[in-house]
């Protein structure tokens, strides 16, 4: 009966070391890090990534239409979207500082980040808003769903006509090409 006891407490006394252990990890090396970013100070690459001196950003939760893609407008003629979609993407981030946190980092290497401003605003539910990106994409399928559904129904941006979404046009039209 003693023995086991002392096994019932040893066990209990491993579980305790291993989930604190578990958390200690966490806490030193799963915290996400946060950056302050002068959006005057940045370069924008396309409609969901920009660049400052020494790192290259990728917001998670959307995908933008690529430089190079065109959209169809209300219309029925091509329209830049994907210029579109950085020029809004640059006039937003111009408007001061932001604060991003890291999420992860792709498989290039780049931060993928959330950004809020002063006012909390979040920039990829601005985006996604305004029609110049979609939710979803490689990082995140259904952060921006409710901005998504209001943009096409109000025929914002590239929901004004039809479109190939952002990951089906990278794959028909690969770098390079």
């Amino acid at each position: 009966m003693a023995r086991s006891s002392k096994l019932k407490k040893s066990s209990l006394i491993l579980t305790l070391l291993l989930i604190g252990g578990v958390m200690l990890w966490q806490g030193l090396f799963m915290r996400n890090e946060v950056l302050r970013i002068d959006g005057k100070s940045i370069a924008v690459i396309d409609g969901d990534s920009f660049k400052s001196e020494d790192e290259e950003y990728r917001l998670q939760g959307i995908d933008a239409p690529e430089f190079r893609q065109t959209c169809t407008s209300g219309e029925g003629s091509p329209w830049p979207c994907g210029r579109a979609a950085r020029q809004q993407l640059k006039e937003i981030l111009g408007r001061g500082v932001w604060s991003c946190t890291v999420q992860a980092r792709d498989q290039f290497g780049r931060a993928i980040v959330t950004c809020r401003d002063r006012e909390n605003r979040d920039l990829g539910s601005s985006l996604v808003q305004s029609g110049h990106a979609v939710s979803g994409g490689r990082f995140d399928e259904t952060t921006y769903g409710t901005e998504e559904s209001e943009a096409k129904k109000a025929r914002r941006g590239i929901w004004q006509g039809p479109f190939q979404r952002p990951e089906v046009w990278r794959a028909e039209n690969p770098r390079g090409s």
